[in-house]
Parts: C-alpha cells; sequence; structure tokens
C-alpha cells in the first residue's frame, strides 16, 4: 500500500464522517419538518416507494464482482482486462435494464392488489410516484457499478465528495419545493435529478481521468463465466441483506398501513445513520487487503488489520450506541413529537446486532477477496426468510414492533451467532481473538459510560433540545475521557489527535 494510497484512505475516512454529520444534522432539521408539510401518510407512501423499488434496482451482485476483479486486475497492473471487464458488465447492465423494464411494468398494474391496506387515494399517489421513482430506477441502474469503479481505482476522496455534493442537493432542492408549496411528487422527482447529475458527473471523471474504455462488442465468454462464477452468490447475499430490513416497510404496507410504515421508517431512519457512521471505512480496504492476499497468505496481517478497524469502528459506534439507549426515547420525542415514540423500541432491536457485526468489516472484506461468499449467502438467505416468516406472523399483533421482532431475532442467530462460526471455523480467522482484543478489552469504559449515561437522564430530564443537547455532550466528553485513559491504545490516540490537528491550524506558524 503506498503512502498515497494510506493517505487517500485518511482523507476520504474523514470526508465520510463529515458528510455523514452533516446528514445527521440535517435529517434531525429537516426530517420533522418534512413529515409536517407532506403529513404522516404521505412520509409513509415516500418510504414505501423506496423500499418496493429496491428489489427491481438489485445489481445481482455485480457491484461487489466488479471491485474484486478491478482491484485484482489492478494490483496485476493488467489495464486491458479492467476494460474487457468494464465492457461486458456494461452490456450486462444494460441487458437487466431491459428486463426490468417489463418487470415494472407488469407489476404497476397489480399495485392496488398488492397493497389491500392503501386506500384509494394512497394507491393513486403511489402509482404516480412509483412511475417518477421507476424510471429513475431504470435510467440509474446500468451505472450501479461506479462506486465500485471508483474504489478499485482508489478515488475515495472523489467518491465521498460526491456523496456530500448529493446530499446537500437534494437537501437544499427538497427545502425550496415545500417553501413553494409543492409536496410529495416533488420529492420524488428532486431525488431523481439529484442522482442524474450525480451520475453524469462520476462518468466524466472516470473517463478523463483514467485510461477506461467502454467497448460494446468486446465478447469472452470466459470472463463472462467467471465473472457470473463470483457475482451468483454475492446477488444472493445482496437480496439476503435488503430483505431483512428494507422488506419491512412493504410487508407493513401489505398487513398494516402507512401508519405503521412511518413509525417503523423512524426507526430504520436511525439504523441507517448508525450502520453509515460505521460503514464509512468500508470498501477503502478492499485494495489493501487485496495486496496483503496476493503477497501472502498470513492470516496474521489480515486480523491484525481487523482488530485495529474493529476497534476504530467501535470507539466510533460506541457514543452512537450508548447516546441512542439512554437518550434515545427522550430524543425521538423532541425530535418527531410523542406520536412517534413507539420507533424507540424500534431503534433499539435493529440497532443491535450491528454492535457485533458492525466492526467486522474486514472480515467481510476478505469473503469477497477470496471468493468465499457462498456460505455466508446461505446464512442470510435463510435469515431473511426466517425475518420475513416472523414478521408475517407479528405484524397482525405489534405492527411497527412486530416487524422489529422479526428482524432482530433473525440477525442475532444467523448474523451474529453463526456467520462468526463460519469466520472461525471456515475462514480460518481467530475471531475469538478478535473479540478479546476488540469488543472485550474495551466493553468495560462501555459499561462506565453507559451506567454514567443512565444516571444523567434519570437525573435530569429534557423537555427542550437545549438542556438535551447539554446532556448528550456531557455523555459524550465522559465518553471520550473514560476511553482515552482506559481503552485507547497508542496508535488510535495518535490517529485522533492527527485528524484533530489536521483541523486546528497551526497559531504559532
Amino acid at each position: 500500500m503506498t503512502e498515497t494510497s494510506n493517505k487517500q484512505i485518511k482523507t476520504a475516512a474523514i470526508i465520510s464522517y463529515i458528510s455523514i454529520v452533516f446528514n445527521i444534522i440535517t435529517g434531525l432539521i429537516y426530517t420533522p419538518w418534512m413529515v409536517n408539510s407532506i403529513g404522516k401518510s404521505d412520509y409513509g407512501l415516500y418510504v414505501l416507494v423506496s423500499s418496493f423499488l429496491i428489489y427491481f434496482t438489485i445489481d445481482f451482485g455485480l457491484g461487489q464482482a466488479i471491485a474484486r476483479f478491478l482491484a485484482k486486475y489492478r494490483a496485476e497492473n493488467n489495464e486491458q482486462k479492467v476494460n474487457q471487464l468494464l465492457s461486458i458488465t456494461t452490456k450486462i447492465y444494460l441487458l437487466i435494464s431491459l428486463i426490468m423494464l417489463i418487470a415494472l411494468v407488469v407489476v404497476f398494474f397489480f399495485l392496488q392488489n398488492i397493497f389491500l391496506q392503501l386506500n384509494s387515494a394512497e394507491i393513486e399517489k403511489f402509482k404516480t410516484i412509483y412511475v417518477i421513482a421507476g424510471l429513475f430506477s431504470l435510467v440509474s441502474f446500468p451505472f450501479m457499478s461506479l462506486n465500485g469503479v471508483f474504489i478499485a481505482f482508489e478515488r475515495f476522496v472523489v467518491l465521498k465528495l460526491c456523496d456530500i455534493f448529493s446530499k446537500i442537493g437534494v437537501i437544499l432542492f427538497m427545502v425550496i419545493a415545500l417553501l413553494l408549496g409543492y409536496k410529495l411528487y416533488a420529492i420524488i422527482a428532486i431525488n431523481a435529478f439529484i442522482g442524474i447529475i450525480v451520475i453524469l458527473f462520476k462518468l466524466i471523471y472516470l473517463f478523463k481521468t483514467t485510461a477506461i474504455k467502454i467497448d460494446l462488442k468486446y465478447k469472452s465468454k470466459a470472463l463472462t463465466k467467471e465473472l457470473f462464477g463470483f457475482s451468483a452468490w454475492t446477488s444472493v447475499l445482496g437480496i439476503a441483506q435488503r430483505l431483512i430490513i428494507n422488506i419491512a416497510p412493504t410487508l407493513l404496507g401489505i398487513y398494516s398501513g402507512t401508519t405503521a410504515i412511518a413509525v417503523f421508517s423512524i426507526g430504520m431512519l436511525i439504523e441507517s445513520y448508525v450502520w453509515t457512521f460505521a460503514s464509512a471505512l468500508n470498501g477503502l480496504f478492499l485494495p489493501k487487503v487485496s495486496g496483503l492476499l496476493s503477497t501472502s497468505e498470513n492470516r496474521e496481517q489480515v486480523l491484525q488489520l481487523m482488530v485495529k478497524v474493529g476497534r476504530i469502528q467501535l470507539f466510533i459506534i460506541g457514543i452512537l450506541y450508548i447516546g441512542m439507549i439512554t437518550l434515545g426515547q427522550e430524543f425521538i420525542v423532541l425530535w418527531m413529537g410523542p406520536k412517534f415514540a413507539n420507533s424507540y423500541p424500534i431503534v433499539l432491536m435493529l440497532i443491535f446486532p450491528g454492535f457485533f457485526t458492525l466492526t467486522q468489516e474486514i472480515a467481510s472484506t476478505l469473503l469477497y477477496v477470496e471468493n468465499k461468499i457462498k456460505f455466508k449467502a446461505i446464512i442470510f438467505m435463510v435469515a431473511a426468510i426466517m425475518s420475513i416468516l416472523l414478521s408475517v406472523f407479528l405484524i397482525p399483533y405489534f405492527g411497527a414492533l412486530g416487524a422489529a421482532m422479526g428482524i432482530v431475532i433473525s440477525l442475532l442467530i444467523f448474523e451474529v451467532i453463526i456467520i462468526n462460526i463460519f469466520y472461525q471455523k471456515i475462514m480460518k480467522i481467530n475471531i475469538i481473538y478478535f473479540f478479546k482484543a476488540c469488543l472485550l478489552k474495551m466493553a468495560p469504559s462501555l459499561a462506565i459510560a453507559l451506567g454514567f449515561g443512565f444516571a444523567v437522564n434519570y437525573y435530569i430530564p429534557a423537555t427542550n433540545f437545549v438542556v438535551f443537547f447539554i446532556k448528550a455532550s456531557i455523555i459524550a466528553l465522559v465518553y471520550i475521557v473514560v476511553m482515552w485513559f482506559f481503552s485507547l491504545n497508542k496508535y488510535e490516540k495518535e490517529l485522533i489527535l492527527s485528524i484533530y490537528k489536521k483541523f486546528t491550524p497551526n497559531k504559532l506558524s
């Protein structure tokens, strides 16, 4: 890994977290205002169309396959293979888009038969936003591999800057549209418009700064077979992962209604913030792990990298978990109002498995590098089936809470317990050592900060955001102090100080 590459990773990580902080802050301010502007029912429809169309835009594992093969070819300095791979995948994406178009048209005529809990007015609105969002899905689908190309070419900084531009653009235009009196339809259209602008920029950037050339006439049965051999199980894994959580709004639309969707979506939104914060580093280490394995089959190096990254991620998400557990219900009521208080237990259930899984990015990356994702795909598919069955059974009795219960039970059994057995036994990763070096060593500090958080929340109830943020700041400060003195090692402290210095100008200069 070159010094330039390491610098790219550090800079991209910093930009990622800036983007995430911006996204969370604007989301906290914007989301309740948007819900009040368009209404709880329309917000439920907005979430429903987003989650429903996800299943028509699955890239069948091609994105991960492209990132993996491109990283491999670039490590071998084989630029010809890079262009050949992208030529083939472009044609595959275009073919899938045609199939998607047919599927979307057919489904359109059966929407009223699928979502029986929606009234006639909601169905009419849903059909309109379905068409808008569906057209964008068709246009954007052939370019889903762009992020994988950016990662393989180690253009992390530009990729993360595109994410920031996208978020700023969407929020800015949505605010303007809502202030002008436009409602649900404008929100969907703005998302599509900004998405297309970002795609165009990425295409122009890659063609101008790399030697990529797409030849739609190029054919290779061997490369196509190799690509699908890898992507087949990646596809199964991708579908399963989406079925576990993202299908919940669809199930709620079928068995409950838009109100339950809205309540669940707040829990899903907060869970996505936690996941995004923890996974900001994801993908940045694919070239590095590929490089380690191309030079040596040394599992010890991979394990040490896994511990190093895992501890950093645990330090980052630790404060989010502690804050959400101790202050979550109070925050949701202040943020969205008492009508969304039931979102709190949903949040806790959705984020709980991630406490274990979000720190294991390197192990997940290793699966793709070594093309050993078949077993993980099977695990997640069984988990998805179990989650759906449990949710279908529980939703009629518990609504949105029932959906969350089905999800957390499945994830704990399969994504936490069984997958770690797989890492230990099949992948030969010393997962027991990882948990000792990462979770166990940091657990006492996390427990102290958690206990302090409960005490602060009990003795200082917050009736407004000023008091709430004071409480949150106190808990965060204590968390950092406790972690600094009792858990962080020399490398982690130096890393934090280097980031601090990067954003603090030298006053003596």
